[in-house]
Parts: C-alpha cells; sequence; structure tokens
C-alpha cells in the first residue's frame, strides 16, 4: 500500500513525423516519433474530500479525470494541479499525455496498478498509433509497428543521439484536431496508394539503422522523405504540404540553406529540422530569427531528444 497520498508525473512532449500504413482500414496506422526536452506535461494528484482543479488545461484535464473514474467506478475525490501543459493542437501530442498522466496517477494513488496501454483504452487515446504512449513508457525515438493483423518484428527502445538537435518552428495557430481531423482521416482511408515506397521498409532499413549507426546524413533525408509522402496525403486538409504558409516559406528557406532534415510534426502547424551539433543549430537559430523577423507569430526553439520516457513519483 502507498504511504503518501500525492503523485507527481512529468512527461515528455513529442513530435510525430508521419504513419506507416494510412490506407490500413483498420484505422491502427503506426508511426515514428520522437521525445523532446521542451514542453513537458507536469501535474501533481493527491486525494481528496472532494473534487479540486487548479493550473492548465482544465477542461481537458477534469473530463480525462471523470471520464477515467466513472470507468473504474472510483469516486473522483482528488485534487488535481495541472503546473504544466503542452500547448494543444500544435502537434506536440498534448492530449495523450495529460491523459496518459492522470489515469497513470489515479491508478497507482488507488492500487489499481493498470498497465498503460489499458489506461490508454479508457482515455480513448492511441487509436491510430502507439507513439504517444511509447514517448510515456519510454521516450527516445519512437517506433510502432505494431500495426493491425500485420506482424513486424519487435523493436525495442531506441536511443536518439545526445548530440543531434532540433530546430522548433512554432507557429501561433493550431493545427487540424477534433472532429475536422476524425473526418479528414476517415477520408484518407480510402485514398489510392500514392508513393511506391513501402514506408515500413523505410523506417526499418533506413531509419532505424542510421540511428544505431548515428548517420546524420541517411536519418535526415529518410525524414524529410516519410514527410514528403505525409504531404501528399495531407494536403487537402491543410491547404498544401504544411499546415502554415509561414512555416512553410521558413521549411523552404531551410531547404535551400542545405538543411536535409526538416518537416512538420503531425497536423502542425509546427515545423522541425534537424542538426548535428548544437553549433550548427545556434548558428541556423540567429539566421532565421534575422531572416523572419517580420513573422511575429514564429518562435525558434532549440531542443534535443529525450531518451527517458514519464518521470513519475510519490512526494
Amino acid at each position: 500500500m502507498l504511504k503518501k497520498n500525492t503523485i507527481q508525473i512529468i512527461t515528455p512532449a513529442r513530435l510525430h513525423f508521419g504513419f506507416l500504413e494510412l490506407n490500413n482500414n483498420s484505422g491502427a496506422f503506426g508511426g515514428i516519433g520522437l521525445s523532446i526536452d521542451k514542453f513537458n506535461t507536469k501535474i501533481t494528484l493527491k486525494k481528496n474530500i472532494g473534487e479540486k482543479f487548479k493550473g492548465k488545461s482544465l477542461d481537458k484535464a477534469s473530463f480525462f479525470l471523470k471520464k477515467f473514474c466513472k470507468k473504474k467506478r472510483i469516486k473522483p475525490n482528488f485534487f488535481l494541479n495541472i503546473k504544466k501543459a503542452t500547448p494543444p493542437h500544435i502537434g506536440l501530442g498534448s492530449g495523450t499525455q495529460l491523459a496518459l498522466s492522470i489515469g497513470s496517477a489515479i491508478s497507482q494513488l488507488n492500487n489499481i496498478n493498470l498497465d498503460l496501454e489499458k489506461i490508454a483504452k479508457i482515455q480513448n487515446r492511441s487509436l491510430r498509433s502507439n507513439i504517444g504512449l511509447i514517448n510515456f513508457k519510454q521516450g527516445g525515438f519512437l517506433i510502432d509497428l505494431k500495426i493491425k493483423n500485420k506482424s513486424f518484428s519487435k523493436i525495442d527502445k531506441v536511443f536518439f543521439p545526445e548530440d543531434w538537435r532540433i530546430i522548433l518552428i512554432k507557429d501561433t495557430k493550431q493545427g487540424l484536431h477534433g472532429k475536422n481531423e476524425i473526418n479528414a482521416f476517415k477520408k484518407i482511408r480510402s485514398f489510392p496508394k500514392i508513393n511506391h515506397i513501402k514506408l515500413t521498409d523505410l523506417v526499418l532499413f533506413k531509419i532505424y539503422p542510421s540511428l544505431i549507426e548515428n548517420n546524420f546524413n541517411e536519418f535526415s533525408k529518410s525524414i524529410t522523405k516519410l514527410q514528403n509522402i505525409m504531404g501528399k496525403y495531407f494536403h487537402i486538409f491543410q491547404n498544401g504540404m504544411f499546415s502554415s504558409s509561414e512555416v512553410s516559406d521558413v521549411l523552404n528557406f531551410l531547404r535551400k540553406e542545405n538543411v536535409s532534415g526538416y518537416g512538420q510534426t503531425s497536423w502542425g502547424p509546427t515545423g522541425f529540422a534537424f542538426f548535428s551539433n548544437i553549433k550548427k543549430a545556434e548558428k541556423m537559430k540567429l539566421k532565421l530569427k534575422k531572416r523572419f523577423s517580420s513573422c511575429k507569430n514564429l518562435e525558434f526553439i532549440i531542443c534535443s531528444g529525450k531518451n527517458t520516457g514519464a518521470d513519475i513519483q510519490l512526494v
């Protein structure tokens, strides 16, 4: 039995680079992504006389807490404090991390000890891929090959090279979400296959080995190749390869600057670009701030990959 009645969970945000089988009618698409060391979610949960909420994203947090308690027939007598929350609908996986954090905290405080897959199912998460679940569980480079009715070799935790850096191109706008996102995926499943590259092969024979071998150039080119395919599927729903015209301009500029790995996370609008070390990332960030100084809605943020998942502590 737990001696303390308060639990703290800090979980990383994640980038989502793309799906692996968008024409799969089961709706389970697989995918790849990356845990990052910026924009984490931090909550504390403790037992209370009744319901009490404090902090950020309160409507969504309240929904997840009540949903979980109703499903497990628990009285929602908790004080939930959302100390940090990943900005919603910008491609960083905010909803899933909040849902898993709340479900995991309740499960541990009440000694239910559900596994993460069951918590995700209760919270109605990980419907299209397990990227958010893997992010919470272990961090690192996230590879989900568990596509329904398919059999792939299991890939254990993949570490992202510590020297590599990412510049995030953050816009003040929001990407596709809610009913519009659900409808888009329904339509995408009926699209004819628009590429001749098997995306699982791209992951297994290019992206995965490049991480193991610390081959930055191969990794970058392969991510961009996958992103180009995603853009062809998504463009009719977001009016172009990328959902933000300003982010698109930045990515085109980076391409001309010979940056080989770039794209948009999930539905955006956040863009990303890879650099082999911090010096190159800092040099490019200065160049971008100068070149796009008139775009007040843009922010350039350097981050690293994060090779650990959620930090769960009794406090």
